[in-house]
C-alpha cells in the first residue's frame, strides 16, 4: 500500500475505502475539504483518478479470479484423466 495506516485513521477512511487506492482517495477528500460547496466540479480531475484505479483494481482481481478458476478446473482434469 501507497498509504501509511497513520494517513489513513487520519483522514477517517472506513475499511472498505483502505484498499489499494487510498493514495488517491486521500487528495479528493482534500480538494472536497477545501471546496467544500463546490467540490463536486472543482475535484473532477482527483474524482476521476480514483475512479480510473478502482476500476483498473477491480478488473485486475476478476482476471486474477478466473486465471485461479481456469487452473483449478485444468488440475482437477488431469487429475480425472490419471485416474481413468
Amino acid at each position: 500500500m501507497k498509504v501509511s495506516w497513520e494517513e489513513m485513521d487520519q483522514y477517517k477512511l472506513k475499511p472498505g475505502q483502505r484498499d489499494y487506492c487510498a493514495h488517491l482517495l486521500i487528495p479528493l477528500i482534500k480538494c472536497q475539504r477545501a471546496n467544500a460547496p463546490f467540490a463536486g466540479h472543482l475535484c473532477d480531475s482527483e474524482r476521476s483518478a480514483w475512479d480510473k484505479c478502482e476500476y483498473d483494481d477491480y478488473i485486475m482481481r476478476i482476471k486474477e479470479f478466473e486465471r485461479e478458476r481456469r487452473l483449478l478446473m485444468r488440475k482437477q482434469r488431469k487429475e480425472a484423466m490419471a485416474a481413468a
